[in-house]
């Protein structure tokens, strides 16, 4: 079911958005709201219209994005602080093999060594 608001009223002065304090998400697609904590639940006023079940959604991918290196290996350090079981996931995590943060360094390190000569060149 999709509704078209989750606002409470439907005139001027009614309820708004921002005057909801729950909103219950139900499995058969009802939301319910309370407008203050010691109220009761209560159905929105919008009728929710049916969606017909997309079956499947196709594929984006043919396989998995690989992650920088860099992310790889901060994630990797993070390994210590994670349960041992889940720390086979982050060892197959598909990554580059080339490290973005180094070949940032030694193209800044390549400029300013140019910058540097180029300098040089107009002071004589």
């Amino acid at each position: 079911m999709i509704y078209s608001s989750i606002r409470p009223g439907k005139g001027l002065g009614d309820p708004i958005v921002t005057d909801l304090r729950v909103i219950q998400y139900n499995p058969n697609g009802r939301i319910t709201f309370k407008l203050d904590y010691s109220d009761e639940l209560a159905e929105l006023p919008q009728r929710p219209r049916k969606v017909d079940a997309v079956a499947s959604f196709p594929a984006l991918f043919t396989r998995p994005l690989e992650i920088t290196l860099d992310k790889y290996r901060d994630l990797q350090s993070l390994k210590p602080m994670l349960p041992k079981d889940v720390h086979a996931f982050y060892d197959n995590l598909p990554h580059d093999l080339a490290s973005q943060r180094e070949a940032k360094r030694k193209n800044n390190k390549k400029d300013e060594s140019e910058k540097q000569v180029v300098s040089k060149k107009k002071k004589h």
